[in-house]
């Protein structure tokens, strides 16, 4: 009796041979799980145009921007800001932020930054801000036929490192009587939030894909 009770020697090989591979595969796991978290590093923040609205006679301007975090580190936004492109003290061609509060109880960038994108996270932020169309058609640059608004994102890596992206994200066309006429995009990708990217106009050559911001405007008839 007590010998058919018994397990045969080679079953209780392959229990002990099954018994220790799932002990090594436990470690080899443990060990990844170790490496990914605190030795591999891969720091990557994906900045994605998603609309853009101006609602031109009575000058207001709104984006909405996704921050998505790819990366197994937190990344900062430190600052979002839109832009206009026009000219600076020294007459050069560069992107002017546009910042003036479409009222006192609506800030121009909410959630407000500075801010987090966790590790595998995304934060989407609204832009909301005043641009007088009079200086938006002031800022027609011919050879386009058009002004032009963009973005500027200052953000921060784990490792401390500072990047400032800049980039079109709308051609604004304008009519022969120097008026708004409509407006259309100037991006049809995502823009990597830490390579520093500074794009003048007129941007990407549009493909439009699911990356392509919505984007419009009302015509200015005053």
């Amino acid at each position: 009796m007590n010998q058919q009770a018994e397990k045969p020697p080679s079953n209780w090989r392959k229990w002990m041979d099954l018994t220790q591979s799932a002990s090594i595969i436990a470690l080899a796991l443990s060990l990844f799980s170790f490496y990914r978290s605190y030795v591999y590093v891969n720091e990557q923040l994906d900045v994605t145009v998603t609309e853009v609205s101006y609602g031109t006679n009575r000058g207001e301007l709104y984006m909405t921007v996704a921050f998505s975090n790819g990366g197994n580190r937190d990344a900062a936004v430190l600052r979002l800001e839109p832009a206009l492109w026009g000219k600076g003290p020294d007459g050069k061609g560069r992107w002017l932020p546009v910042v003036r509060p479409v009222s006192p109880d609506l800030p121009v960038v909410s959630p407000k930054v500075p801010l987090v994108v966790k590790s595998g996270g995304v934060e989407v932020l609204a832009v909301s801000t005043m641009l007088n169309p009079a200086d938006a058609e002031k800022a027609l640059i011919e050879l386009q036929g058009g002004a032009f608004l963009g973005i500027r994102v200052a953000s921060m890596a784990a490792d401390g490192k500072l990047y400032l992206v800049e980039h079109p994200v709308a051609r604004m066309r304008i009519n022969g009587d120097g008026r708004i006429l409509s407006a259309e995009p100037a991006i049809n990708k995502s823009l990597a939030g830490f390579s520093g990217e500074q794009v003048a106009p007129p941007g990407d050559t549009i493909k439009e894909n699911n990356k392509t911001p919505f984007v419009w405007a009302e015509e200015h008839y005053r």
